[in-house]
């Protein structure tokens, strides 16, 4: 019986040894930050990023059922045409399923240290995951190379594009960084693909970027912080600025409130309430802010602090991602500002917006079907767990019945048949 006892115990942990080591190979995006990112539906989408080298990775988050950040939905689609990084994206009004990804630092996905622009602008069709360039009109070569901010798509299908850094200048093939500013506001019709730079000289700000921007209810894009000529100075926080996208105008307003220090590389969201949030970002000196969070009240344009409970508080981030879903800010990959040696971020956080509170929970309301997996590695992966688990339970229950009926003949060969026994 101690062999038979010995074989069971080796099946049995040699299949929790397979199910633990295919659970541990789940795959998950490696640390990241300077990436774009989309809401669509409910996929989450991040494009591209630099950790220890600029990426051509495309993930997306399923956010169709509540989740656990310990085990996020990851799914990986598919990979953009070049590695990429402070890109900004938007995703059409029209059909809520096309993303525009505009900008960025690039390179070809096989060569990292080569700056490479064959289009300023890709489409991912999200629905069969697929990438193209499209044929822009007009378009003003002076936005080539153009990376470090916003692009905000309006109700119509208008993407405005303001300032920004341009990193390279092209003379005889050789690039050499310049760190030229911009003040120039570019729009693309994505319904015509027209391409236009706005003729505007009032009140035009000076050239900046790496500042936050979310589009209003009133047609206008404000924007929030960054950096400005001269010498990258970050823009003081409590003057935010506007940008009516139907009469082509610039405005300013001066806040109250809480006291907020400036910053650059942050995130803004607007609420369901009619509240801006920012998070994170970082001084000129690559050094903390504070704090990391405030609110902006858009129908008193007062700036308050919430009193957040500690309990489960990121570190602070920048050059981040933030999006709304539901009743929560999701908080996504950046990079470390309050640590010696700044490092890149692998992990998701989740802001339970109606009480401000850090929760490592999700729950959804929209239980909408899970999509079937539009990457063939995810879809393979998820059909080898499945197998692997089916093979076990069949393996584990063919030894308990063997030996069942392996006992069940020794007992009978080895029983002594008793006068009156058949």
């Amino acid at each position: 019986m101690n062999l038979i006892q010995n074989i069971f115990d080796f099946f049995l942990i040699l299949s929790f040894v397979n199910l633990f080591v295919i659970c541990d190979d789940i795959p998950s995006p490696s640390p990241r930050d300077s990436l774009a990112s989309s809401l669509v539906n409910n996929k989450l989408y991040f494009f591209g990023g630099i950790g220890s080298e600029l990426t051509n990775e495309v993930w997306y988050l399923d956010l169709s059922n509540s989740f656990n950040v310990s085990v996020p939905p990851w799914h990986k689609d598919k990979e953009l045409p070049v590695a990429i990084a402070f890109a900004s994206s938007c995703v059409s009004p029209i059909d809520n399923s096309l993303v525009f990804l505009i900008g960025g630092n690039m390179s070809h996905a096989d060569n990292t240290s080569v700056p490479f622009y064959p289009t300023e602008v890709f489409i991912f069709d999200s629905k069969i995951s697929h990438w193209r360039p499209p044929n822009i009109i007009d378009y003003n070569t002076s936005f080539t190379g153009r990376f470090y901010f916003r692009a905000i798509i309006d109700n119509d299908g208008k993407i405005f594009m303001f300032g920004g850094r341009n990193p390279y200048i092209n003379i005889s093939d050789t690039y050499i960084a310049n760190g030229f500013l911009n003040n120039d506001m570019h729009m693309l019709d994505t319904t015509t693909m027209k391409w236009s730079t706005l003729s505007i000289s009032q009140n035009v700000p000076l050239p900046r970027f790496a500042y936050a921007a979310v589009l209003l209810p009133t047609a206008e894009i404000i924007y929030i912080g960054g950096h400005e000529d001269p010498q990258f100075s970050l823009v003081e926080i409590k003057m935010v600025r506007f940008f009516n996208t139907k009469s082509f105008t610039w405005s300013n307003k001066q806040t109250t409130g809480a006291s907020i220090d400036s910053r650059g590389s942050h995130t803004a969201v607007l609420t369901q309430d009619g509240s801006i949030i920012i998070y994170g970002g970082m001084t000129i000196n690559f050094t903390r802010v504070s704090p990391d969070l405030a609110v902006l009240n858009i129908n008193t344009w007062e700036w308050s602090i919430p009193n957040i409970p500690q309990k489960d508080v990121p570190p602070s981030l920048a050059r981040h991602s933030a999006a709304i879903y539901e009743n929560y800010m999701i908080v996504s990959f950046g990079r470390h500002v309050s640590e010696p040696q700044p490092s890149t971020n692998p992990f998701i956080y989740i802001l339970d917006i109606r009480n401000y509170t850090w929760v490592n929970v999700a729950n959804i309301n929209k239980l909408e079907s899970t999509p079937i997996p539009t990457n063939l590695s995810s879809f393979k992966f998820t059909l080898i767990v499945v197998v692997a688990s089916v093979a076990s339970i069949i393996l584990i229950g063919s030894v308990i019945a063997g030996i069942f009926i392996y006992k069940k003949r020794q007992e009978r060969r080895h029983s002594i048949a008793t006068p009156g026994s058949k």
